[in-house]
């Protein structure tokens, strides 16, 4: 370390030189640096979807089972959870820490290819998610002076969606509420039968003559020449009177046996403020910067309110304007940081050029970070910021103990040369290296936090690592260096006792008593320490992420029976839209600036037309946490019974297992599992905290069961297989792919007209061919009947189970979960039945578990840096004592501020290990100093105290005041932050106090004991000397 000033202060020219092009590498880093909201990062989750049109248990049996048999052995698999539904199987992988999600996906898609699925079910798609999956845009277009939906159908297919597809960096677009061209050929089921035809028969006919493909080449001329086959089937008319060939060979017109009916429609209704609007969602691609990808899209819309003054353009969502909030709040929280470290400095420092010297270690510190970010790949998101701004306040702290002993020893000595700047920089040099490392190592843990959780804070970690050895690289280089050109040519080096006097004879007279009476002073400190944990840790709420505050965004989840018609469902959502337009804030203007719809939309690409979605932003003044609350209620007030909707801010979305408490109940009875639920929810009907209380059971739908009888079945030749296919033609809607018709790109599907299914006794009437050309009933061979059944069916790792779920409307979501676990234990539930619990109380028992094993780890290596650094294992002990210290301080801030035990917290008290250590290694360091030039311990000790108390009031002061922006939590970052900098305030406080007494008085303490250990083992090797004599 010694030959790193000494080089800075032989080449001055040069280390200014390399210090202005850092300043310039690390400016040009700050703006090339990809921005993002959070780290891009994929959920250690694999998805398998599969469409097939089948009720529940036909998904399970004939989909579901085989994947996940398939799928169950491969590697880094840990749960794997099913879902099937009508026409839907989706399996979802959780996988072990550690296993990429796309190394899984190919080894799952690989596994997939050898299984036999029916073949009407379409092929699996294998997916993974993270924040990148996440739109980054939303926009919904709307017409105004009576443009019609038509004419915005045209103008975004021909003109908008093409030209969104030029945005450099785009991944995909999905658009909402646009219409599509169909054509829809609905067969007459008495013509067919007539006619002696099939469903079948009729599709194939029909796409047999609508050809058109390459057929080869010829030569005429010496010219090759492309030869394709067109049909002359390019009219709607055209197609209305091809003809058919039946059975019998007589021929038929396609209109005698269908009507074709060519509509325009949407798969989703879509309304913005109650007008029909189109919502577009883009994704962009990994490599992308958020930004700079929003804003070429900000120019296309702006380029098109121009050229389109009848079309309103409302942006929903847009990620580069909170992006934009958070660097900003984060850069002006830092900013504020920086300030009042500055006048904290100056404070005690009393001299504007050492403040000066001290303030250059910030920006070069964070320019130095910012460009090894850009090296690393990592992105400026809130938790890089986080950590940056984190770091502001203890990157001053190793450059304030080197300017403060340069000038304690400038003002001692009588020479003015730079031998007194490198002797006063080497005393430190140890002290703040290894109070540097210690403070590095304990973030190195941050690598063995597993899961999300360890992706999410790793570039935290990073950040805050290189900018702690950037800031001990400047306070041993640049630091001296600056002293020498500024602090030589002072001509007023004094210290100014003043205050400074007081505040240092006072802590003489605190510390010369504590060192008189240790007992006292110990017991002291462990009872304030039982006392401040007793008394807060059993009223501190615990949740995994704390939520955020800031989003202005809600989104109300709508769910009503399932045999809901579109219609039906529509006419509810005009209600509700209705509803929101008539609230108002509390100034009387409307609370919410605008109203977005989607009916029979539910985040996948099939309509659900008992499902809708409806999003809105509430008004400046308004307060959204309450009111979505609020809009809940109301809203399921006009909902029928039966109805579900769930309101969130879409800004607090949770990074956990999505339910606040979950209950699983295991077993291969489903009757048993049902009544195993109602007894789970009745019990937790008993807490008041628990809302929408559901399970995955509890939906029932109608569905048609054509039970096959066997013996009348063989009677006329059939099986039951024979049956299905019969029953199934008719049901099936063929689609028969995009054809052009009348210059218009028809999607054509072929199916029996609804008129001819609409009840069973329509459906009994089907006519099935048996092998000798009879004609009989479904009826004659068949029971047709509705029943109920399960509107879904849920297995985990190839098991049944049921799940009983619900809201905690609480912030001690831990708490309230850990008691309704307890209590649920006492239910008797039917033989066979195994339970389990999940929810917001599995993160955070799972965050908590790794954290205290990255805490204890973090001890370990902090405890190892010093042994290292001090040569000796009881100075390192007796620093480790500081930290319990640190524990009053961070509890008491939470129990004070109103915060909860959650990651970021954690993470605090996690970051207070490596700060507080920090005091109580610059202390120690001096007094064995002292030690080796020959002082008592006694002396040693309040020689120290006396000389290191200003630096360590100043250091531990500057990065308080410095966190005291994000303590109050203004900006978009304060979700990461707030706990954070609440625990290391607090800790950093008491642990700096309660240091400067209580550490004297242990080493004190372990240094009588060793002497006295040492006078008895010298007694025994003198007898022992005395005896072989």
């Amino acid at each position: 370390m010694n030959k790193l000033t000494g080089f800075s202060m032989k080449n001055v020219a040069a280390v200014l030189i390399i210090c202005a092009i850092l300043f310039g590498a690390g400016g040009l880093s700050a703006v090339s640096l990809k921005q993002e909201t959070m780290p891009d990062i994929s959920l250690p989750m694999v998805f398998v979807t599969t469409v097939y049109t089948a009720p529940p248990r036909d998904v399970m049996e004939d989909v579901s089972k085989p994947i996940e048999k398939a799928i169950a052995g491969a590697e880094g698999v840990k749960t794997i959870h099913s879902t099937s539904s009508d026409n839907f199987s989706m399996i979802q992988i959780e996988l072990e820490s550690g296993r990429k999600p796309e190394d899984a996906k190919q080894d799952i898609e690989s596994l997939l290819t050898n299984v036999k699925l029916p073949q009407k079910a379409d092929k699996p798609q294998v997916l993974t998610f993270g924040f990148g999956s996440i739109p980054v845009y939303n926009v919904a277009i709307s017409g105004k002076n009576g443009m019609s939906q038509e004419e915005l159908d045209r103008i975004f297919n021909d003109v908008f969606e093409p030209t969104l597809g030029t945005v450099s960096g785009l991944d995909h677009v999905d658009a909402v509420g646009n219409q599509e061209s169909l054509l829809k050929l609905k067969l007459d089921l008495n013509a067919i039968l007539n006619y002696g035809l099939t469903p079948n028969q009729v599709s194939q006919s029909i796409q047999a003559s609508i050809v058109s493909s390459p057929a080869g080449s010829v030569k005429f001329g010496g010219n090759n020449q492309m030869v394709r086959i067109n049909s002359d089937l390019d009219s709607l008319y055209n197609l209305e009177n091809m003809k058919i060939t039946t059975a019998t060979g007589d021929t038929v017109l396609l209109k005698q046996i269908a009507k074709v009916e060519a509509i325009s429609e949407s798969t989703f209704l879509s309304r913005l403020n109650g007008e029909p609007a189109i919502s577009v969602s883009l994704f962009k691609t990994k490599e992308a910067n958020t930004v700079q990808f929003s804003a070429q899209i900000d120019d296309m819309i702006a380029k098109w309110q121009t050229e389109y003054p009848d079309i309103t353009f409302t942006t929903i969502m847009n990620q580069a304007v909170e992006v934009k909030k958070s660097i900003n709040g984060m850069l002006k929280e830092g900013a504020i940081g920086a300030f009042l470290a500055a006048v904290m400095i100056l404070l005690f420092l009393r001299n504007m050029r050492m403040t000066l010297i001290v303030l250059v270690s910030i920006p070069l510190s964070v320019l130095i970070t910012l460009l090894v970010m850009n090296g690393l790949g990592i992105t400026l998101n809130i938790m890089t910021l986080g950590g940056l701004t984190i770091a502001i306040g203890r990157v001053v702290d190793d450059s304030i103990v080197v300017i403060e002993n340069i000038y304690s020893e400038l003002q001692k000595s009588k020479e003015r040369n730079e031998s007194v700047i490198k002797l006063a920089t080497s005393r430190v040099a140890s002290a703040i290296t290894s109070s540097t490392i210690t403070t590095v190592g304990v973030f190195a843990p941050i690598a063995m936090v597993g899961g999300i959780l360890g992706d999410i804070f790793r570039p935290f970690a990073i950040t805050l690592v290189v900018s702690l050895l950037a800031s001990l690289l400047v306070a041993l280089t640049v630091i001296p260096m600056l002293a020498k050109l500024l602090v030589l040519r002072s001509g007023n080096i004094q210290h100014h006792e003043g205050t400074d006097g007081k505040f240092m004879q006072a802590y003489k007279r605190i510390i010369g008593w504590a060192l008189d009476n240790p007992k006292k002073t110990v017991l002291t400190s462990i009872l304030l320490l039982v006392v401040t944990i007793g008394g807060t840790l059993p009223f501190l709420g615990s949740e995994f992420i704390p939520e955020s505050m800031n989003g202005k965004e809600m989104q109300f989840n709508i769910k009503m029976q399932r045999e809901t018609s579109m219609e039906t469902m529509d006419a509810k959502v005009k209600e509700i839209e209705a509803l929101l337009a008539q609230q108002k804030d509390p100034k009387g203007n409307p609370a919410f600036t605008y109203i977005e719809s989607m009916v029979g939309y539910d985040n996948s690409a099939d309509r659900v037309p008992y499902k809708s979605i409806v999003m809105v932003s509430s008004s400046e003044d308004s307060n959204p946490t309450t009111l979505v609350k609020e809009m809940e209620a109301r809203i399921a007030e006009l909902l029928p019974s039966g109805s579900e909707v769930t309101g969130n801010l879409a800004a607090s979305a949770g990074m956990g297992t999505g339910e606040d408490f979950a209950y699983l109940l295991k077993g291969d009875d489903l009757l048993q599992l049902e009544a195993g639920a109602a007894l789970i929810k009745e019990k937790m009907k008993e807490f008041p905290e628990l809302t929408d209380i559901k399970d995955s059971l509890s939906e029932k739908k109608t569905e048609v069961e054509v039970k096959v009888d066997q013996n009348k079945a063989r009677l006329y030749g059939l099986t039951a297989a024979q049956v299905l296919e019969s029953v199934s033609s008719w049901l099936s809607e063929v689609k028969l792919g995009e054809y052009r018709f009348d210059n218009t790109v028809f999607d054509v599907t072929i199916l029996l007209d609804d008129q001819y299914k609409d009840s069973l006794l329509k459906l009994g009437q089907f006519q099935i061919r048996t092998p000798t050309n009879m004609i009989v009933n479904l009826t004659d061979v068949a029971q047709v009947r509705q029943t109920d059944a399960p509107a879904s069916i849920t297995r985990e790792n190839q098991e049944q189970y049921v799940k009983i779920t619900a809201s905690i409307d609480s912030r001690n979501k831990g708490g309230v979960s850990n008691q309704v676990s307890l209590a649920l234990k006492d239910v008797q539930l039917p033989n066979g039945i195994r339970t389990e619990t999940q929810g917001v109380n599995d993160d955070i028992q799972s965050s908590i578990s790794q954290m205290m094993l990255a805490m204890a780890a973090a001890i370990c290596i902090v405890y190892l840096v010093m042994v290292l650094a001090f040569g000796n294992a009881s100075a390192p002990f007796v620093i480790l004592f500081s930290l319990p210290l640190a524990a009053i301080g961070g509890f008491l801030g939470l129990f004070v501020t109103g915060q909860t035990i959650n990651v970021t917290s954690l993470i605090g008290f996690l970051m207070l290990i490596g700060v507080v250590v920090t005091n109580a290694i610059v202390l120690i360091d001096r007094v064995q100093q002292n030690e080796q030039a020959g002082m008592a311990t006694r002396e040693a000790l309040m020689e120290a105290g006396m000389s290191r108390f200003r630096p360590i009031i100043m250091t531990a002061g500057a990065t308080i005041v410095a966190m005291m922006p994000m303590a109050l939590g203004f900006s978009e970052g304060a979700l990461i932050s707030k706990g954070l900098s609440v625990v290391v305030i607090g800790g950093l406080t008491t642990s700096t106090l309660l240091t400067l007494v209580v550490v004297p008085v242990m080493y004190e303490l372990i240094a009588h004991m060793k002497h006295r250990l040492s006078r008895k083992s010298n007694r025994v090797i003198d007898r022992k000397g005395e005896l072989s004599v």
